[in-house]
């Protein structure tokens, strides 16, 4: 019998990338959208589309089909800009508490959750496992702590009659990423990158994102966390990679923490006039300049199998798709 899935956030990077993936092994895929979403590439993919909102329950229960198997949840507010907090928390936090109660009441199996590394927030100077306290509840970053409080919603409903298990990826790229990190590929292209932060993040390939999520499935424990770690590295070990794939020989010097603290501040004043989205947040800055943290994914591979992808081949995958789609 063909296993069927509906997932949201199909429009996202990570989404498409599941969800060509699912299609590839067969499922039957019903993708949310809201009404204003670009679907460039969604629009290309045989699923079935419905038009909603995580926000509006009532959208939610008319978009649900009556014979899903598993509901992928990764729509959520990426943003690091203290601005749009009330935006991000109704659509991470309040959005998950409307998918679970709408899954719950069509009888479906199991619930996939799309969280982030972030829920651990601060953890400079620690390895990082599903073992630590995450303490995303006690961050100042909207992001981390409304992706920690999506997480104890999830966890309500772990007694429930559908399993549920919380993915967290670290910082992804690849294939469809052209908002978020593979932006830097243009940035150092045409020179507009300020410098190097000093800080350390772990670059994880959306292909093993994706199809951790389907192994998730099968072989996922309910209401336990997986951390989807890649290659931990320094900024400036990424941003010397990045060159060498673009050939571009000189790159931008590193640059001490308080300077991109002091952009971030003076851009954050002009978004004042502008009203238009700084490049450089606070809230982005703290985490680009956390020090030597590293991340365990050896329950992952353990109980998932999950695997993970070396740092060149995850930039060139991301850049070979840039170049291809006409970004580069």
């Amino acid at each position: 019998m063909q296993k069927k899935a509906f997932v949201t956030g199909g429009t996202g990077f990570i989404g498409i990338n599941l969800i060509k993936l699912l299609l590839e092994e067969g499922w039957e895929v019903t993708a949310l959208h809201r009404a204003s979403s670009d679907l460039t590439y969604l629009g290309k993919l045989p699923v079935k589309r419905k038009v909603g909102s995580v926000t509006d329950l009532n959208s939610l229960v008319e978009a649900f089909p009556n014979d899903i198997d598993t509901v992928f949840h990764l729509a959520g507010d990426t943003g690091l800009w203290a601005r749009n907090n009330d935006i991000q928390t109704a659509v991470n936090v309040n959005g998950t508490s409307n998918m679970l109660k709408t899954t719950l009441r069509f009888d479906v199996k199991h619930f996939i959750f799309t969280s982030s590394a972030s829920v651990w927030s601060d953890m400079s100077n620690k390895h990082i496992h599903e073992g630590l306290q995450k303490k995303g509840n006690e961050s100042w970053v909207n992001y981390e702590r409304s992706k920690w409080l999506a997480e104890q919603e999830v966890l309500k409903y772990a007694g429930s009659k559908m399993k549920v298990v919380i993915l967290n990826p670290t910082t992804v790229t690849g294939p469809y990423d052209v908002n978020n990190w593979g932006k830097l590929f243009n940035g150092l292209k045409q020179g507009k990158l300020p410098g190097i932060p000093n800080g350390k993040i772990s670059v994880t390939h959306v292909k093993d994102v994706a199809v951790a999520h389907l192994q998730a499935v099968e072989k996922g424990k309910n209401a336990n966390s997986y951390i989807l770690s890649g290659v931990d590295c320094h900024f400036k070990t990424l941003i010397r990679e990045i060159s060498n794939i673009i050939q571009i020989e000189k790159i931008p010097p590193s640059i001490p923490d308080f300077v991109f603290k002091s952009l971030a501040q003076v851009q954050c004043l002009t978004s004042l006039f502008t009203r238009k989205k700084p490049d450089l947040t606070p809230e982005l800055v703290k985490i680009m300049t956390r020090k030597n943290l590293s991340y365990s994914n050896d329950k992952a591979k353990q109980e998932l199998g999950y695997q993970i992808t070396p740092l060149r081949e995850t930039l060139q995958d991301c850049y070979h798709w840039l170049v291809k789609e006409g970004y580069l």
